[in-house]
């Protein structure tokens, strides 16, 4: 993803949001008719069948969706995906493009129901289609003997950060003295003016890396403290790989995805994922991608997909203006198959196998969903 060249500054409790977007090819609006965001009406997507063959194999599995950050058709399609994975292919963990502190806020708001966890959250806490989506999963989860399980693989922004050790720790009582002193800090005014959701600063990065050595020199004493759950997020917030939108950070994102994946007494898995993560042959540059080094793992297997939109609309420059895109009919390399695309993509939402005469682009992908009349995100 290339990042836009402004954070939101309006993110309810905390004050500012951020938003990434890959580059694109734009065109200004010239038609938006019937386009729709996920509050107006509801997408079915078509051919979720095609995941079925993939996860009936011996090894774990992996499923990639590579979305558009400023789009609403992943807050469309996500709940549904999962539904659709949990009963027909098992899937009960979900690795999202945040860190394990917000992974563990989504957590909470599911086994709680509590909204004040999404105010957390960067997706659930500013865009309304997102805190839409994550309700439905809510309801979803309630209905399971065995609820999800939300992992974060990504970096984790520090005040996001700090909020989750305080929310894990904050109830238990007789705390190490270092770590009521932490938590003191934490709810300080001076913490949150200090640190944001946006990227990481120096000061930002140096908290982090302090607190978890303090979490580290006190690890017994919490370990006989805390509850599993509250133990194993907190096992992953010391243990993420991944600090910042760096030059390291593909390959730190790979390392907490393959160390968990390894470690999980699971065998099927759904990632949701910027979509410029999930190219085998990025367009645009030569850097390996997280896909491109995920295939390469003998322990699992990965299937790698991304959306495109046709007439469909997100985000410009700084959210301030819709764009209208035309990705299969004018972007590389899927304009040059563009007929074949076009005829499969039967509905508003359908996945497409890359297979037959589409065999080509299967070095950037193993499959699209191609996705009509859909509007930006909405806030």
């Amino acid at each position: 993803m290339k990042t836009i060249k402004g954070f939101i500054l309006l993110f309810l409790m905390m004050n500012m949001v951020y938003g990434q977007n890959e580059k694109v090819e734009e065109e200004k609006i010239e038609n938006s008719q019937d386009l729709v965001s996920r509050g107006d009406k509801f997408v079915e997507v078509t051919n979720k069948e095609f995941f079925k063959d993939f996860f009936n194999n011996t090894k774990k599995s992996l499923v990639m969706v590579g979305e558009n950050h400023s789009s609403s058709v992943a807050s469309q399609i996500y709940p549904q995906l999962i539904e659709y994975h949990n009963k027909e292919n098992g899937v009960n963990t979900l690795l999202i493009e945040f860190g394990p502190a917000e992974a563990y806020f989504y957590s909470k708001y599911l086994s709680t129901g509590d909204e004040k966890h999404l105010n957390y959250t960067i997706y659930a806490g500013y865009y309304k289609d997102w805190k839409e989506a994550w309700k439905q999963i809510y309801e979803f989860n309630k209905t399971l003997e065995k609820p999800l399980e939300i992992i974060g693989f990504d970096f984790d922004r520090t005040r996001i950060f700090g909020y989750a050790l305080f929310s894990m720790l904050n109830s238990y009582e007789s705390k190490p003295e270092e770590i009521d002193s932490l938590l003191n800090v934490i709810k300080s005014q001076e913490f949150h003016e200090t640190y944001t959701v946006g990227y990481p600063t120096e000061a930002g990065l140096k908290f982090v890396a302090e607190t978890k050595e303090i979490l580290m020199k006190n690890f017994p004493a919490l370990e006989r403290k805390l509850k599993p759950d509250d133990m194993k997020n907190l096992k992953n917030i010391i243990g993420n790989h991944a600090t910042n939108f760096n030059e390291e950070r593909e390959q730190d994102i790979t390392d907490n995805v393959v160390n968990f994946i390894k470690s999980s007494t699971e065998q099927e898995f759904l990632m949701l994922v910027g979509r410029d993560h999930t190219y085998l042959d990025a367009i645009y540059d030569n850097k390996p991608r997280l896909a491109s080094y995920l295939k390469k793992e003998s322990a699992f297997e990965t299937l790698t997909g991304l959306i495109l939109h046709e007439n469909s609309q997100q985000w410009g420059q700084d959210y301030s203006e819709e764009i209208t895109l035309f990705e299969i009919k004018e972007k590389i390399p899927w304009k040059e198959h563009f007929e074949a695309l076009d005829s499969r993509a039967i509905n508003d939402i359908t996945i497409v196998p890359l297979e037959g005469e589409l065999e080509p682009l299967n070095q950037y992908v193993d499959y699209v969903i191609i996705a009509r009349n859909m509007g930006p995100i909405q806030f």
